[in-house]
């Protein structure tokens, strides 16, 4: 007898003739693109309440089926023709008789079809074969569960059974952009939209330069791989440096909601090109300053397009939970979730009139900039960097800080102690400011300059030259915290 792949429904099963068809075909498109995916050699059968695919790989392909939504659980089955009711009991004996050897065991059949024999007749005769092999017959808790499925002409007997994540196939849904910011929240809120059958597109706005940038792709690279089969997940990616320095022109209790509402504008911008019908956010009730309901309901005024929040009433450890089992988690927890304007003391209770009255003076020209100039990368085709051995997330006790920026902006803020040579001079000229030894940190304002030169710097033979990944905002909380110390 051979062994194939038994996929079970959900709630698939609960839908009309006419939805089910079309659920149905999604699923089968669905379970392709993985196997594809997995350079997997396969035959699928549509069974109508089952699908039946016969696989070169075994175990790969359950791993990678239990991760399609839309399939509640996975069976490894033996498939048999029988020949009368008599070779398919005889049949399940062979199979079974070493298994229950010893043990407690109930049987558990299931019939689909016109027979001359019921579910509660292959259990019968089938348990009364095989309990002289047995310990006894336990129907509450067994050892072992003898299962099995006859359909029509053929037994299918199982041999191990995997549970799924269920939800509805990806594509069923329609279209919806999410707001990620690479922690563990905005991830595990799409991958719920995921589950719910709905294509999701990512929408990130960039606040503290290349690393983060870095860091964010890694944890969506991971929903795009491993969970979004059946379609090609993008990423936009907003600069939105320019718009931070605009919003620091208004009243500093409000930041927080005044930039909520121009990331709500950035998504809707991106919702409405792509067709989609919600933004989805990863916040939670009461978690942070803006995620009060009244900062919520101020902040979303600014979209017309629904916000859908699916870890609302989710609290942190379980939000965690979710990550590490659908593997997040890691890449969640190196990014270091961050906003470039933090108040001391932030609004709660924010006053419409007054986010209205901050907003104008703000110069929207700056967004619409920024969205105009977005990096828009397809997620399943992208290649990871690997970790660039150059570049460091922190500042270094004995190493020379060197701020690379020109020295209008290195006087408005610079790290304490660091040297101000501005990038054209160093590059230009190094043997004036290093010596071949010297240990030193570059940084910049975002960490892309300041890549490009530590590289150059090393290939002219300055062997102990890093630079900082992340840009300046991550600087300055880094700053305050050894201050504090």
């Amino acid at each position: 007898m051979e062994k194939k792949i038994l996929v079970r429904f959900g709630e698939l099963t609960l839908k009309s003739d006419r939805s089910r068809r079309r659920f149905l075909s999604r699923l089968i498109n669905n379970i392709q693109d993985a196997l594809n995916n997995g350079k997997l050699n396969y035959k699928i059968e549509n069974l109508w309440s089952r699908l039946l695919i016969e696989v070169d790989d075994i175990p790969r392909a359950v791993d990678i089926l239990r991760r399609v939504f839309g399939i509640h659980s996975i069976a490894v089955v033996y498939e048999y023709y029988y020949d009368g009711f008599r070779d398919l009991i005889q049949k399940g004996v062979e199979l079974y008789k070493d298994r229950v050897l010893g043990k407690t065991f109930a049987v558990r059949a299931r019939r689909v079809g016109i027979h001359n024999f019921t579910s509660m007749d292959i259990a019968r005769e089938l348990g009364a074969e095989l309990y002289k092999y047995s310990r006894g017959v336990d129907l509450k808790n067994p050892e072992v569960v003898v299962k099995l499925e006859v359909r029509y002409d053929r037994v299918f007997y199982y041999d191990i059974l995997v549970n799924a994540y269920g939800g509805l196939p990806i594509g069923t849904q329609g279209v919806a952009v999410a707001l990620v910011s690479g922690g563990f929240d905005s991830a595990i809120a799409a991958w719920y939209t995921l589950k719910r059958g709905a294509i999701v597109h990512y929408i990130f706005c960039n606040l503290d330069g290349e690393g983060y940038k870095m860091d964010v792709i890694n944890v969506v690279k991971v929903l795009a791989d491993n969970w979004s089969y059946g379609y090609k997940p993008k990423l936009y990616i907003i600069d939105f440096t320019k718009v931070v320095d605009e919003i620091k022109k208004t009243r500093m209790d409000y930041w927080n909601v005044i930039l909520k509402r121009m990331m709500y504008r950035a998504a809707e911008n991106f919702a409405k090109k792509l067709k989609a019908e919600t933004i989805i956010t990863g916040e939670s009730l009461g978690q942070v300053s803006s995620q009060t309901l009244t900062n919520l309901m101020i902040s979303q005024e600014v979209v017309s397009i629904p916000i859908n929040r699916p870890l609302f009433g989710f609290d942190k450890e379980e939000i965690m939970n979710v990550a590490r089992d659908i593997g997040t988690y890691d890449y969640s927890a190196k990014v270091q979730e961050y906003c470039a304007i933090i108040p001391k003391r932030p609004i709660l209770r924010a006053s419409r009139k007054v986010v209205e009255s901050e907003e104008k003076k703000i110069d929207f020209s700056v967004l619409e900039k920024a969205l105009a100039n977005v990096e828009v990368i397809d997620l399943r085709s992208y290649e990871l960097k690997p970790a660039d051995e150059y570049g460091v997330n922190e500042l270094i006790d004995g190493y020379r800080v060197i701020d690379i920026r020109d020295k209008s902006t290195f006087d408005k803020w610079h790290v304490p102690g660091a040297e101000n040579i501005p990038a054209a001079e160093l590059k230009e000229n190094p043997e004036k400011y290093l010596d071949r030894d010297d240990r030193v940190i570059l940084y910049c304002e975002k960490g892309v300059l300041a890549r490009q030169l530590a590289h150059e710097l090393r290939r002219l033979g300055y062997k102990n030259v890093y630079y900082f990944i992340y840009g300046l905002p991550k600087l300055r909380k880094i700053c305050e915290s050894i201050a504090k110390k």
